[in-house]
């Protein structure tokens, strides 16, 4: 008689199936970064230059579209570049003046163009590196350790409330504590010295760790582990199921 009870599937097929699934899951993990960088160039290179095609339409029918448009590009630099090096003169700066007072003085124009201003300014100063170091800090409770950022050193006016124990005023740190996984929010923390933590890692390697929530490990870690690239991350995960599939079948 046959037996009622219902047949498992061949083992043999169901893991050419988790293979090929594994294999395409990794090629677009390595085909991803590839993709997203030729896109975004891609998306740049038409923001700054599609209008010029539809502007001169005789020029676009003549040569290659993207030898025009690579063409606007390297003008569109050129002019930025020299607007930068304008400002190094007085009339540079006199006249970037006469303009910024014109749309200030636009009613609706003047918010936008402050906003946009002060963005700029902190992408300005960010390049300079705001950020003095990596720190930990008790946080939010004592025994659990949040990963800061130092700013600069706190004003002794500010540092009033803080004393040892023969009541001396104690040196504090403006302290920028990042939520994760957006470090573009936080707290403005002052924090004595004597309760900072310095870490010796850079100040990118922290974001990057703040930003995957712990995930993406510091450049000294990687290369205790390996060299941290994209084929080791994949081969380390292989590597994982593999044993994993091997404990499953024991």
């Amino acid at each position: 008689m046959a037996s009622d009870s219902p047949q498992n599937p061949p083992p043999k097929r169901m893991s050419l199936m988790a293979s090929f699934g594994n294999k395409v899951f990794i090629g677009l993990i390595l085909a991803a970064p590839i993709l997203a960088t030729i896109w975004f160039f891609n998306f740049l290179l038409g923001l700054t230059t599609s209008w010029f095609p539809r502007m001169f339409p005789q020029l676009g029918e003549k040569y290659n579209i993207y030898l025009l448009q690579f063409l606007v590009l390297l003008a569109v630099v050129l002019f930025f570049y020299l607007l930068g090096a304008l400002t190094n003169y007085f009339v540079g700066k006199r006249l970037y003046g006469i303009i910024e007072r014109i749309f200030m003085n636009i009613p609706i124009v003047r918010d936008i163009y402050k906003f946009v201003r002060q963005l700029c300014g902190w992408v300005a100063r960010s390049r300079t590196n705001i950020f003095q170091s990596v720190v930990l800090i008790e946080y939010p409770r004592p025994g659990i350790r949040s990963m800061a950022f130092v700013t600069s050193d706190t004003s002794p006016d500010l540092c009033r409330g803080f004393t040892d124990e023969q009541g001396n005023q104690l040196p504090c740190k403006n302290i920028f504590l990042p939520t994760a996984p957006n470090p573009t929010s936080g707290f403005f923390l002052i924090v004595p010295e004597r309760d900072i933590t310095k870490l010796d890692i850079e100040v990118s390697d922290a974001l990057n760790l703040i930003i995957s929530a712990g995930a993406i490990l510091p450049e000294a870690a990687k290369k205790q582990q390996g060299d941290g690239s994209l084929l080791d991350t994949i081969d380390s995960l292989a590597n994982s199921a593999s044993q994993n599939a091997a404990a499953k079948t024991k």
